[in-house]
């Protein structure tokens, strides 16, 4: 009898989950319990989250799980790794030459059957240039793009760029296919040459069947329509989807049971420095404040481990720095004092703050905006950390607004900031003067003697080769600005560029933040997961037992 009770009790709750409720977490251990195939066991379709009332056209989509979805439908030319390193999708290949990037395309088609062209490309490229979007963002050194032949498109760049194919990630859709509509006049997605195609009612994603990557172990994609934060928070906490992704650029974090990967983002974490200012002018006293901090720390307790110390200017992940950027990873009290006391700051006062011979005191203020926790939590812990080096550090928490309004006025001294930096790694806007981001930074003048700088390679344990190195950049009398200029245009190598910008510190880089991808634990294969494509490796997907 009480197995009867418990079949009817699954019935029900199948009929519960057919009629849309969304428990699906209860159905699991009920099912196994029987021996029956469950919604978690071996499959052949995933769930998850996406906004009825958003589009699936990725130049409109306002809501970060559509944005999402739209990567499964629409494929871009190149993509890149976790590692930021270019993949070819419908590029065949790619020539960079100068101020021209020319793409050859794939004999790829659309999934109504028709022949991916440049013509598509470049209708695609205008509409990314012209959208709210972070690939209008990413395409800002792009002037143009023209087609030439069918299979061939050239993009005009405003200045030479080594690292532009890591741009050209934008979906391509069909030309003109935004505009179709259903026969009630609903707009319907454009079409897309992607892993996946919508149905007319969006509310699935089912295999393209003329993808050119071949076969996919997934044939479906569930979707469940959560309109809010709110309902997106209430699914991923019950298990509802299969995966979700979030970048925690807020500070806070949803959690889900089963596995995550972390996503390399490319945003560094960073103290600006104000360079009018008499102290702050010094490189030592900025060599000082590096070599003082402890960035694991940092991105351990300021950051839940949801970030990778820097240890340069460039992302830690970038393959092409790896071997060229050494700032010291925890705190380095030797080199820290050394540098102080170069600049006569040698006593300390009453409050255990340096002062020098005449009396000036290290006393700064680190502006932080209070609406982001995880920032004003790492802004307290840098400020405890260099209190005991003798350098006084107030906290000043302020809304955005005032946080902003001080930055341009140029009323700080420090100031604890994110930037995003493009997957081309420019950080020119950063770093030189009149930069949208280079706040306090002015064209340096003649540098002073005495400054170690923050860097320490491993093989010797010893500064000898790099103040070397800085010794010859100085008679070379090349800033960071201008080297940048000078890697752009191809007379500067990047082991150049890195040398220069951390004997230079003209800001003190910290940290690059990364997302979390959690996910089902019954599926397997999920690699490569990048802020390019959160589902890199959806191809090779598969749901276990």
């Amino acid at each position: 009898m009480k197995y009867f009770k418990k079949a009817a009790a699954l019935v029900l709750a199948v009929l519960c989950l057919m009629s849309g409720c969304r428990k699906k977490q209860e159905l699991t251990s009920s099912f196994d319990g029987l021996g029956v195939t469950s919604a978690a066991s071996s499959r052949n379709y995933i769930t998850l989250l996406y906004s009825s009332s958003d589009t699936f056209n990725p130049y409109t989509a306002v809501t970060d799980i559509n944005r999402q979805l739209c990567r499964l439908m629409y494929e871009p030319l190149v993509k890149t790794d976790n590692d930021f390193n270019a993949v070819n999708c419908l590029a065949e290949s790619v020539t960079l030459n100068g101020k021209t990037c020319t793409v050859a395309l794939k004999n790829a088609l659309f999934s109504d059957g028709s022949a991916v062209t440049a013509d598509d490309v470049v209708y695609s490229f205008n509409a990314a240039k012209g959208s709210a979007t972070e690939y209008a963002y990413k395409l800002y050194g792009a002037v143009s793009a023209a087609a030439s032949g069918g299979k061939t498109v050239v993009f005009n760049l405003a200045k030479a760029d080594p690292y532009f194919v890591n741009l050209i990630d934008f979906p391509i859709m069909k030309k003109g296919s935004e505009a179709r509509a259903d026969e009630d006049g609903k707009a319907l997605p454009p079409i897309g040459a992607g892993r996946y195609v919508s149905d007319d009612g969006m509310t699935k994603l089912t295999v393209n069947t003329k993808y050119y990557g071949g076969s996919l172990n997934i044939n479906e994609i569930r979707l469940i329509n959560a309109p809010d934060s709110e309902s997106v928070s209430h699914y991923v906490e019950v298990g509802a989807a299969d995966m979700y992704y979030s970048d925690i650029s807020d500070g806070n974090i949803l959690r889900m049971s089963g596995k995550k990967v972390n996503i390399n983002l490319n945003h560094l974490i960073y103290i600006g420095v104000n360079l009018s200012n008499e102290q702050l002018s010094l490189n030592a006293l900025r060599q000082a404040i590096s070599s003082g901090l402890d960035r694991k720390e940092i991105c351990r307790d300021g950051y839940y481990n949801n970030a990778l110390p820097a240890n340069g200017f460039f992302n830690p992940a970038w393959e092409a720095v790896k071997s060229v950027q050494n700032i010291n990873l925890q705190a380095n009290k030797e080199i820290t004092v050394e540098n102080l006391e170069e600049i006569g700051y040698n006593k300390l006062d009453s409050a255990g703050v340096r002062t020098n011979g005449a009396g000036k005191k290290l006393k700064f203020e680190l502006l932080v905006n209070k609406e982001n926790r995880l920032r004003v939590t790492a802004a307290r812990i840098i400020a405890n950390r260099l209190s005991e080096y003798g350098i006084s550090v107030n906290v000043a928490e302020k809304s955005f607004a005032d946080y902003t309004a001080a930055l341009s006025s140029g009323n700080f001294q420090l100031y604890l900031a994110e930037v995003a930096i493009t997957p081309n790694m420019d950080i020119s806007s950063l770093i030189t003067e009149g930069g949208s981001a280079a706040y306090g930074i002015k064209k340096p003048e003649k540098k002073e003697d005495g400054k170690k700088a923050d860097e320490k390679t491993e093989q010797t344990g010893s500064t000898e080769s790099t103040a070397s190195e800085a010794e010859q950049t100085e008679e070379q009398s090349l800033t960071a600005a201008e080297l940048v200029s000078g890697f752009y245009a191809g007379t500067n190598t990047l082991a150049d560029l890195s040398s220069v910008l951390q004997t230079e510190m003209p800001v003190i880089p910290l940290c690059y933040r990364t997302g979390v991808l959690f996910y089902n634990d019954k599926i397997e294969n999920v690699n490569n997961s990048s802020c390019s494509d959160i589902y890199f490796s959806i191809d090779s997907y598969s749901v276990g037992e």
